[in-house]
């Protein structure tokens, strides 16, 4: 406490913090990435991003894998006055669905691939997709660093695909931009979804949601922060 506040009412120190511009917020989690590298991989990817800006034969691409649960997750909802919101769970297992995607800086595109695991197999068939959407461009994928990621079997498909892979600083994943896409995806469909019973339907719904995507969007693009407002 400061000591030239113990004078003060509640009242007064009420004023006297609005004057200071200074109120109660709620907090959140924060956290610095101790990647030493951290400044000289992201100069990496300014630059390659700057290049596929201009130059349409180079596609800087940045992947991220994400899990899909049977179970609805929990979030803010619009609900009547005196209603509490409830998220109906299924007797069911919780069961997982993996995603691959890749989120062209570019255009927006997405390209993605999915399977009930994934190990070194789905990540190959995933670098494989990409070659396949973009048979002839010059191709760069910024990617964690899940150890997986960096198997032999992985590095050596994505050097067969000819796909140059960017390392993002390590612990930092704002600064991958298809982490918002999937925090859309969780907003739009997952957040109080009553599709617990309906796993087809559900995975029916996020394949539709991923491939509106499929040719780009600088509405997607605007949302991660690829685009000005």
């Amino acid at each position: 406490m400061l000591p030239w506040l113990h004078a003060y009412s509640l009242p007064g120190l009420s004023v006297a913090l609005r004057r200071l511009r200074v109120r109660r917020k709620r907090g959140r989690l924060r956290m610095h990435s101790p990647d030493l590298a951290y400044a000289t991989k992201l100069a990496w990817l300014r630059r390659v991003r700057a290049r596929a800006a201009q130059e349409p034969t180079v596609r800087l691409l940045y992947g991220d894998e994400f899990s899909l649960y049977r179970q609805p997750t929990l979030g803010a909802v619009y609900a009547a006055r005196g209603a509490e919101p409830t998220a109906r769970l299924s007797l069911r297992a919780n069961t997982r669905q993996r995603y691959c995607g890749a989120l062209d800086s570019t255009s927006g595109q997405v390209v993605w691939t999915t399977a009930a695991k994934l190990g070194v197999v789905g990540l190959r068939r995933f670098l494989q997709a990409v070659r396949l959407a973009y048979p002839t461009q010059e191709l760069f994928l910024a990617w964690d660093n899940w150890p997986i990621h960096q198997h032999p079997d992985v590095l050596a498909e994505a050097t067969k695909q000819r796909i140059q892979l960017l390392w993002l600083p390590t612990y930092a994943p704002w600064t991958n931009l298809i982490e918002k896409l999937w925090r859309w995806l969780k907003e739009q469909l997952l957040r109080h979804h009553r599709l617990a019973d309906a796993w087809d339907e559900l995975r029916d719904q996020v394949a539709r949601f991923l491939d509106q995507f499929a040719h780009g969007s600088s509405n997607l693009l605007r949302y991660v922060g690829a685009l000005p407002d």
